[in-house]
């Protein structure tokens, strides 16, 4: 973990109300892992905005099918500009340096194939949701051109509210090649199935090995109800790993502002997760 003023290389609006920035800072694209989050000193606020981060690449290219050894030396922001933090943050430009702090929290863990298991892999992301799980994916693309154990298939269901706010894969990422499969979902079926990612999400579970989510708290409270019914019925349970955004007040776990109660007691998301086990939350006292 470091606390450095960063320069910003980029910030772009792919999104409506959603931001990519880029920033120069090395230290933390090498030590990064997906799931782990970094927080942001927004204008004179007291509080950091705790930021997943988005993606690592380097002079600005992304390093999707790169070497796993291939040293980075840029981060990547995807961002709502809502509050009055994001929305100072989403002005700044290129040239501008900004104090961030990380990496920080606990990130996905990655199985790699033993005996066909864990092969597929599912990623659903809720909105905003996709932040992280880019970067899984694009960490799992570069484990798989490095060994052997990690040549997983991988679904990614996106869901939004209409075909504007679903992620803008570009062209450097080519899914297909890469035995990846993209399913769009959008409340208004402006663009792929609609309806919510719940809705779809019945027809991808006898497929998967090990589900990676992120989005807001209704969406695991229905996947949650997925899975008790699954265990009244005595099926098999899929493993499936969720990454909760709290309010947070210090980000490294001095404070225990972000605690939540979970099967294991009682746990601080900034430093215990981000990423949990969907069952180990209890999710009737999860409060946003």
């Amino acid at each position: 973990m470091e606390q450095a003023l960063c320069y910003i290389t980029s910030n772009t609006e792919v999104m409506p109300g959603i931001h990519l920035m880029w920033i120069e800072s090395p230290n933390i694209a090498n030590a990064v892992l997906p799931g782990q989050f970094i927080t942001v000193r927004c204008r004179d606020f007291t509080l950091r905005r705790p930021l997943s981060i988005h993606q690592v690449g380097s002079n600005n290219v992304i390093a999707s099918h790169g070497a796993i050894g291939t040293r980075q030396s840029q981060v990547a922001l995807l961002f709502k500009a809502g509050g009055k933090g994001t929305l100072w943050l989403s002005q700044q430009q290129a040239g501008d340096r900004i104090d961030i702090l990380g990496p920080l929290g606990k990130g996905f863990s990655i199985p790699s194939i033993k005996s066909g298991q864990s092969k597929h892999l599912l990623l659903v992301a809720g909105g905003i949701g996709i932040a992280p799980l880019v970067f899984l994916m694009q960490r799992i693309f570069r484990l798989r051109s490095a060994h052997a154990l990690f040549q997983h298939q991988i679904t990614l269901i996106h869901g939004a509210s209409t075909a504007a706010l679903l992620y803008p894969f570009p062209e450097s990422y080519q899914l297909s090649a890469v035995d990846c499969q993209f399913i769009p979902v959008t409340e208004d079926g402006s663009m792929g199935k609609k309806g919510m990612v719940t809705d779809i999400l019945p027809d991808f579970l006898d497929w998967a090995d090990q589900i990676y989510a992120c989005g807001p708290v209704d969406m695991y409270k229905a996947m949650t109800e997925m899975s008790w019914r699954a265990k009244q019925n005595n099926l098999k349970l899929k493993k499936c790993q969720v990454s909760l955004e709290v309010r947070m007040g210090c980000g490294f776990g001095a404070c225990y502002g972000c605690t939540i109660n979970t099967r294991k007691g009682l746990k601080q998301v900034c430093r215990d997760g981000p990423v949990f086990e969907l069952d180990d939350i209890i999710w009737q006292e999860v409060r946003i």
